[in-house]
C-alpha cells in the first residue's frame, strides 16, 4: 500500500508548522496532557528540546486549532548503508482537550510528504508508539501493520515524471 499523502484532510482551520525552540512550554502541556510522559523545564531537557528542533536528521511539527497546540509529530530520518531510507514516527501526539477532527490525518499526511521529499521509500511507526485511537487513521493513510510496526509505503517525489529510453 502507498501512503497517501493526498489524503482529504478537513483542515482550514488545522495550522501546521515547524516547532521553535520557544515552544517548549505548549509542548510539554501537550505532553503532560496526552498522558505520554513529562517534560520538566530543566535545563538538561530544554537543551535536548532544542537540539531535537535545529537537527536536520528529524522534523518535529506542531499542529494547532485557534492557536492552540492539538497536536505534534517527531519524524526520524533514517539511512543505511544497504537498506532503503526511511522515515520513522518517533512520536505522535493528538490533545484529548481540542475538539477537531482531522488532526491526526492531517501530521500524517504532513509526515508522508516530508518522507517523500526526503526520498524515503518506506515510513513506519512503532505499534507501541501509536495510541490506540490512532488505527483507523494509520490505515488511511496507508500503514499497513507488520508485527511490532506499521508500515506504508513511500511513493518517489516524481513517480510520474520519469521518462523511457528507447
Amino acid at each position: 500500500m502507498l501512503c497517501n499523502a493526498n489524503m482529504n484532510a478537513p483542515a482550514p482551520e488545522i495550522r501546521i508548522r515547524r516547532a521553535r525552540w520557544r515552544d517548549f512550554q505548549a509542548v510539554a502541556d501537550l505532553v503532560a496532557q496526552c498522558a505520554a510522559g513529562e517534560l520538566q523545564a530543566e535545563r538538561r531537557t530544554i537543551r535536548r528540546f532544542r537540539h531535537i528542533v535545529h537537527d536536520l536528521g528529524n522534523d518535529l511539527y506542531l499542529a494547532f486549532v485557534e492557536d492552540v497546540l492539538a497536536g505534534l509529530i517527531h519524524l526520524v530520518y533514517v539511512r543505511e548503508l544497504v537498506a532503503p531510507r526511511r522515515a520513522e514516527i518517533c512520536t505522535i501526539l493528538v490533545s484529548p482537550i481540542v475538539e477537531a477532527g482531522g488532526i491526526a490525518d492531517s501530521l500524517l499526511a504532513l509526515a508522508c510528504k516530508r518522507a517523500q521529499k526526503r526520498d524515503c521509500g518506506l515510513i513506519v511507526i512503532r505499534s507501541s508508539a501509536a495510541p490506540p485511537n490512532l488505527s483507523p487513521s494509520l490505515a488511511a493513510a496507508g500503514f499497513r501493520s507488520a508485527g511490532e510496526w506499521y508500515k506504508a509505503a513511500v511513493p518517489p517525489l516524481h513517480a510520474g515524471s520519469a521518462k523511457q529510453e528507447d
